[in-house]
């Protein structure tokens, strides 16, 4: 779609204005989906395309936060009532209503919007950017403004849990909604995805840390936390005791032991390297092997071997080497594959991800 501006439109909302996708660039997904993809993927000059729902003008605030500046349009069948119209106005968003648009006026107007939204440029205005640190810090008078940003900011961060050292690890998405405390000593945590996590924290958790981590521009910190209560579907956590560097940015799950996902490298001048994966994300692989002769920045091609013999072909970079057990190697590798294949690997870590939800869920204890 080069730099034009894409319209980001619910399948919902696309269907009633009869919006094939062809029309000019755009998206359309279902409403949860197109969220999450918008807020990782927009740019500035976008275009939103959304029903109305009772919590969009908290959206509405997502999507601003994360520079996302194009109008934003909420369309429904339904007369829409707000008493606070200039309010949004001045926001950019824009309220549409079939009883007084019919579905071409509707259609000429975004396109006309997207039109002029080619023209528009956006500065580069050069930002102050807060570094997080260059090494992990234990000071609180550092960690907790951090904190305070990604508060400000409405951003998400991920958690993972293994509630049990038999079972894989889940990874959930959440907020922080709050930081209480006389000095900011504690987060308060909501807006869970999958929303059942604190059910199941509260049935199998029992106390367990939470690992968590958050990117930021292309910097990625981690850190643990301490639960300090779980109830009302909010969990509140102590204010980590230290944060530090990390290269994870996306989902990562553990293949299922009866269907093991492996991987097969080739060294210039060697035999293949072919090893079991021990987690997989969309970005890629950590495994164990024997072979210590793969470089660090090295650049392999690989083959990826997905349940049901799906094989895709690609590059992986050595992100992270270490020592392992018994004079093995632990290897992280970042991992490209043709757009069309890409999708492969995605759905495979999302039906993975519920895999191992349903796993936990009806676990039997």
């Amino acid at each position: 779609m080069g730099n034009a501006a894409v319209v980001w439109i619910t399948r919902e909302n696309a269907g009633d204005l009869g919006i094939r996708g062809n029309e000019f660039p755009v998206r359309i997904l279902e409403i949860k989906t197109l969220l999450l993809e918008l807020l990782k993927e927009g740019s500035p000059k976008d275009i939103v395309v959304l029903p109305f729902f009772r919590n969009f003008a908290e959206v509405v605030g997502h999507i601003r936060g994360r520079g996302i500046m194009g109008p934003i349009i909420i369309y429904t069948a339904e007369k829409i009532m707000q008493m606070n119209l200039l309010d949004y106005a001045a926001q950019g968003v824009i309220f549409l209503d079939s009883s007084r648009f019919d579905r071409l006026m509707v259609l000429g107007f975004i396109t006309f919007l997207q039109k002029q939204q080619e023209l528009v440029t956006i500065p580069e205005t050069p930002k102050e950017k807060a570094r997080l640190m260059d090494k992990p810090s234990q000071d609180p008078e550092i960690i907790r403004p951090i904190f305070r940003r990604i508060l400000k900011h409405r951003a998400k961060i991920m958690l993972t849990c293994q509630f049990r050292e038999d079972l894989p690890t889940l990874t959930v998405t959440c907020d922080i909604i709050q930081m209480v405390g006389e000095i900011e000593t504690k987060l308060v945590l909501d807006n869970f995805s999958p929303e059942e996590f604190v059910g199941l924290y509260n049935q199998f958790g029992k106390g367990k840390r939470l690992s968590g981590f958050f990117t930021e521009d292309e910097e990625t910190m981690g850190f643990d936390l301490t639960v300090d209560s779980c109830r009302m579907g909010k969990i509140t956590v102590f204010l980590p005791e230290r944060i530090y560097f990390q290269k994870r940015k996306f989902f990562r799950v553990e293949p299922d032991p009866k269907e093991p996902v492996s991987i097969h490298i080739l060294p210039p001048g060697y035999q293949t390297v072919s090893a079991f994966v021990r987690d997989i994300s969309e970005g890629g692989v950590g495994l164990v092997s024997p072979y210590t002769g793969l470089e660090k920045n090295q650049v392999y091609p690989v083959a990826l071997i997905l349940p049901s013999n799906r094989t895709l072909l690609g590059t992986g970079e050595v992100m992270f080497k270490g020592d392992g057990k018994d004079r093995t190697c632990n290897y992280g590798i970042s991992l490209k594959f043709h757009p069309s294949d890409h999708h492969y690997l995605q759905h495979y870590v999302f039906k993975r991800q519920a895999g191992i939800l349903a796993t936990i869920r009806d676990l039997e204890l």
